[in-house]
């Protein structure tokens, strides 16, 4: 019986993915993942909360500020009292010295002190803040200052020129404008807003940029697999059992395999980083991870959702994979390999520069024609959809259809590959070019 193109796939997958998971450069790099997975959510957790801990525990060094007050209607008046917990312990005191004398005597000796200049011209009110130039006091402290005493200074102001409350209320009122299209009746016509907000624009990104280095991992791995088994001549002992065809197909599902392995394990370390994080060190009790990301950004998270997002994802990636196996194998050393991903690397940026494209006009205007085409294009569909699923921007039905495109695609793919690859697989010349590729693809 006449065996099949993919018969031994299976063999071809096991032996490539024990020797990849054995290699050192798999294990080093697996390493580095875990150890910076692990730590990642105790190091955010203590550079988000450095700041609001020196708050809490009241620890901003400025004890005094000279007010400068220049604004003629308030003849120097303005002598607030801050109630924040962090400043209260400040002492405000008129500046009735000579300017420059209190400025050296900052700089020399009363360091934990600031000088306020308010002053005012026809349109605006101006607080600048001068400070030692060495120090306990650092920017940030003046800052944490600067907008606690604006805020003193509004009330102050609205003190001053005798505004109630009501009539405060009336002129901070919100003002809104809309316009409404009418039909030739002059009934309204409703159009739905399916623009998304930055938050959801920056989730997008980040999910086509992991999706992104997944798919430049894993296709490098491939790539270099096998050329280094070309030019080792293990592809030779492979050919004596096994097609050429089975060899590829194996190949690369192994390295997929590999590649999401590390990044399955990095996502679980850093889940439990994040649940031992949020014991230990959030003061709140709130999830960590959701305590930074924007609220109700999982709330279209759905399991239908989710397998599709993973049929695409993973179809994008076999795809992908594919095309690495074939610049790979059209090279026969090593120093060939980077060259030969040239042309790979381009496609796959094209694909992720597409969906980067239609994230921002989702962002700009919503879903238009661009928007459309980037979903449903192969190149691009397996960058954007998932993250614009997540966020409630594609329907079911446009998710299957960008399924059955993708497939459509693998399909003409792997008949192109399977009519060059044999050729291919066997040659050590000279790296073949794309001109090559389609002429062996026609003779074949």
């Amino acid at each position: 019986m006449k065996k099949s193109n993919v018969t031994g796939w299976k063999d071809v997958f096991t032996f490539t993915l024990i020797q990849t998971l054995k290699s050192k450069a798999f294990v080093v790099s697996f390493v580095i993942f875990i150890i910076l997975a692990t730590v990642s959510m105790p190091v955010l957790s203590m550079i988000m909360n450095k700041d609001d801990a020196k708050v809490e525990d009241g620890t901003n060094p400025i004890q005094k500020v000279y007010i400068n007050d220049k604004v003629t209607w308030s003849n120097g008046s303005f002598l607030p009292a801050l109630n924040q917990e962090n400043l209260k312990h400040i002492k405000f005191e008129a500046l009735t010295e000579d300017y420059d004398t209190v400025v050296n005597r900052i700089e020399q000796e009363e360091n934990t002190s600031v000088i306020v200049n308010i002053a005012e011209t026809e349109t605006t009110f101006q607080l600048d803040f001068i400070k030692a130039s060495k120090g306990d006091v650092k920017e940030s402290n003046v800052q944490t200052l600067s907008g606690a005493l604006l805020e003193a200074f509004d009330a102050y102001r609205i003190n001053q020129l005798g505004i109630t409350p009501e009539q405060l209320s009336m002129i901070q009122a919100n003002v809104s404008t809309s316009v409404t299209l009418a039909d030739k009746t002059g009934n309204a016509v409703i159009t739905e807003d399916t623009s998304i907000s930055d938050s959801q624009y920056w989730f997008i990104y980040g999910i086509l940029f992991v999706i992104l280095m997944v798919n430049v991992m894993a296709s490098s791995q491939i790539a270099s697999s096998i050329v280094s088994d070309k030019s080792s001549k293990v592809l030779e002992y492979l050919l004596t059992s096994v097609k050429p065809l089975a060899i590829m197909i194996g190949k690369i599902l192994a390295m997929l395999t590999a590649v999401i392995l590390q990044f399955v394990a990095t996502i679980v370390c850093v889940l439990i980083s994040n649940t031992v994080t949020t014991k230990v060190f959030s003061t709140t009790g709130e999830n960590m991870i959701s305590e930074y990301l924007p609220t109700g950004i999982f709330d279209n998270v759905n399991p239908l959702n989710i397998i599709l997002c993973i049929a695409v994802v993973i179809l994008g990636m076999i795809f992908y994979a594919t095309l690495a196996g074939l610049a790979g194998a059209t090279a026969s050393r090593i120093e060939e390999a980077s060259e030969s991903l040239t042309l790979f690397t381009f496609t796959n940026l094209i694909g992720a520069y597409i969906g980067m494209g239609a994230a921002g006009v989702l962002m700009a205007s919503g879903t238009n024609g661009f928007v459309t085409f980037a979903l449903l294009f192969p190149l691009s569909s397996p960058f954007l959809l998932p993250g614009a699923m997540f966020v409630g921007k594609v329907s079911v039905g446009l998710s299957i259809l960008s399924i059955v495109f993708l497939v459509i695609f693998m399909i003409l793919l792997f008949k192109f590959v399977a009519k060059v690859y044999e050729t291919l697989i066997l040659h050590n010349g000279s790296r073949i070019g794309l001109k090559e590729l389609v002429k062996i693809s026609k003779n074949v």
